[in-house]
């Protein structure tokens, strides 16, 4: 099990390391200090859990949480900032292992090859050799220009690599999620509200639920109040569904022939309230007995849709075993090492895999996906409780042992279709399966578009884009002009719903003023503000207005009314551009601690596959303390 924490200290710079089984690449040219919302125990260490670290720097900056450059005896070299950061955090916690490396310019790494390198070669130490290899790979970027930052992302995007860009500016910041292609595979979702699977509504019932419900009398012919009063709201239910049947003239459940129809539910509202009527009328006193205000309370479950959602089937419609053999075969140039092109990362095909086995579940079982096998608290006696928990518990080891079946025939049918080659997927674990079961009804996948190509989108006539243009490719990025086009509407739909206080706060207009430093920064290699005098302040602001302008039509915001009147009205619009003017790329401290923490935390989720990252980026502002969520 993972333990969470999130750890927000004040600190000078927005980096930090992580956990978990995984390499982290934190890129900074500004020297590192780190909110310590990872080195610490964000997830508490097990055995098995180990980590490494590489961090660039190009030795340019002093930091304020981390002592003057000293000497060491190795060669009196100078102690570079990264170095000592290094040996600082590691410190925080013996389970981190940390490396560094220093490099002369962020901007002349090839990135490509470098995580290439990283991804066959990690790092290790003599004692952890073993161990230490990742499984994972997270790039972290922090207050990176473009000339760094968009090589990153397409390496990243071609070794379908996550990447966070954190950034912290003056009162403001943001952090954006890259994921990995073909998307980030999330298992256990963690839903706040999880519905109860007891398959109430499945016909037929499975054996083990119908043998304990028929050994359980008629409740209107049981004398005893005590035993009444402890029976399980299942049973309740299940045969006050028979008695609701009866009273509208249909077949009880005993009456159906299971394999050529199925008996009626509750549909209409009105039935649904003589259900309820009936449950009320079982009990001998509804006051007295908790096990009918519970059957009250879960009637929705012998009504509700137990089969899998809208959301799980957008899933599986994006798996096809074509396309899974197809990646999961290890080519000829991939063996030789000339692939350029984005490979699906092996946890993704892990994924994969078990979704093509959910899918032949599904369509044997009535698109009923496997069972959880456990059951809520309820009123009920020792025995009774104990043979339902039994019955559920029985069956899901039946269902898992079908999709673990499922999964033994796809691999088989991978080795017979890969002519010899190796296979870039495995049989997964027992426990791994166990869980794809239990959150089969919350699968979800998160992709993103790769920032590389939505920077060309927003700035199209930005000299580092045109600079990179051969270089950086966005023709084989998969679904963008679909995720592009979504992504359109939802920003529109955003504008609508703009900061209450004040509409000038939202953070959607401090954003744009953010990207508009950044097109300032491609044209004079400087962000705007540097020069502190009066004139050279207002052309500064007047140039980032007018790229402000040019990304909102970019955007497709220009004949937005928001827009039109606080971002596009010159004065309103000139005092944002003078608000980001006057930071001068300063960094705030608790604005980087603020960043810093979710960044941390959006990377414990990417990393563990729990819970459902943001999409896309998340934008904070400071002056009103406020935050949003957008795809830009």
């Amino acid at each position: 099990m993972y333990h969470f924490y999130m750890f927000i200290l004040l600190t000078s710079y927005v980096h930090f390391f992580l956990l978990l089984y995984l390499s982290i690449l934190v890129v900074d040219d500004d020297e590192c200090a780190t909110t310590n919302g990872s080195t610490t125990p964000t997830v508490k260490a097990s055995p098995e859990l180990t980590e490494s670290m590489l961090k660039f720097s190009s030795q340019s900056a002093s930091n304020f949480f981390l002592p003057p450059p000293t000497t060491y005896d190795e060669g009196d070299k100078k102690s570079s900032n990264s170095a000592q950061a290094c040996a600082l955090l590691s410190e925080l916690n013996p389970d981190v292992n940390g490396y560094y490396c220093t490099v002369p310019s962020l901007e002349g790494v090839d990135y490509t090859s470098f995580l290439k390198a990283l991804m066959e070669n990690p790092p290790t130490s003599s004692d952890d050799a073993a161990s230490a290899t990742p499984k994972k790979l997270l790039v972290i970027a922090a207050d990176q220009p473009s000339t760094v930052i968009l090589p990153i992302s397409h390496a990243c995007h071609v070794h379908s690599i996550p990447l966070i860009n954190v950034r912290s500016y003056g009162l403001l910041g943001y952090v954006r999620i890259q994921t990995a292609s073909p998307y980030h595979a999330i298992t256990e979702a963690k839903p706040a509200h999880r519905i109860p699977d007891l398959r109430l509504s499945a016909w037929p019932l499975f054996d083990g639920l119908n043998k304990v419900t028929s050994s359980v009398m008629n409740l209107d012919e049981m004398e005893d109040t005590k035993n009444h009063s402890h029976v399980p709201f299942v049973v309740i239910l299940l045969q006050a569904l028979d008695k609701w049947r009866l009273s509208v003239g249909a077949p009880v459940s005993s009456d159906v022939d299971a394999s050529t129809s199925k008996p009626r539910y509750p549909a209409s509202f009105a039935e649904k309230e003589d259900f309820r009527k009936i449950v009320r009328g079982m009990a001998k006193n509804i006051n007295n007995e908790i096990n009918f205000e519970e059957a009250l309370r879960e009637a929705h479950l012998t009504w509700g849709e137990g089969r899998i959602s809208e959301d799980v089937k957008m899933v599986l419609d994006r798996v096809d075993e074509e396309s899974f053999f197809s990646a999961a075969i290890k080519s000829e140039m991939e063996v030789e090492g000339g692939n350029s092109s984005p490979t699906t990362p092996p946890h993704v095909l892990q994924f994969q895999l078990l979704a093509l086995a959910l899918k032949r579940f599904l369509k044997a079982n009535d698109n009923y996906p496997p069972l959880e096998g456990t059951i809520p608290d309820m009123t009920s006696d020792t025995t009774r409780y104990v043979a339902l928990q039994e019955a559920y518990k029985q069956q899901a080891e039946k269902d898992k042992s079908s999709i673990t079946e499922l999964v033994k025939s796809l691999l088989e049918e991978c080795k017979q279709k890969s002519n010899g080659c190796d296979l870039r997927v495995t049989m997964p674990a027992d426990d791994e399966i166990l869980t794809f079961c239990k959150n089969s009804r919350y699968l979800r996948i998160l992709e993103t578009r790769p920032l590389f190509a939505e920077y060309k989108l927003q700035d199209p006539t930005s000299p580092v884009v045109s600079e990179l243009a051969k270089t950086l490719s966005s023709s084989n990025v998969s679904q963008f002009d679909t995720i592009q086009s979504d992504a359109r509407d939802d920003l529109m739909s955003a504008t609508f719903d703009p900061y209450e206080t004040d509409p000038v706060q939202t953070p959607m207009l401090w954003w744009i003023a953010l990207r508009a430093c950044d097109a300032f920064y491609d044209r004079h290699q400087h962000y705007p503000g540097k020069h502190d005098q009066e004139l050279a302040l207002e052309a500064d602001a007047n140039e980032v207005y007018k790229c402000m302008v040019d990304i909102a039509g970019s955007l497709g915001l220009a004949e937005c009314d928001f827009i039109k009147e606080h971002l596009l009205d010159q004065t309103k619009g000139k005092d944002l551009a003078r608000e980001v003017v006057r930071y001068d790329e300063g960094e705030i401290h608790n604005i980087a601690a603020v960043v810093g923490g979710v960044a941390s935390q959006e990377a414990v989720k990417l990393i563990t596959g729990q819970y459902v990252p943001f999409d896309d980026t998340y934008v904070y502002n400071g002056i009103a303390s406020t935050a949003g969520v957008y795809r830009f």
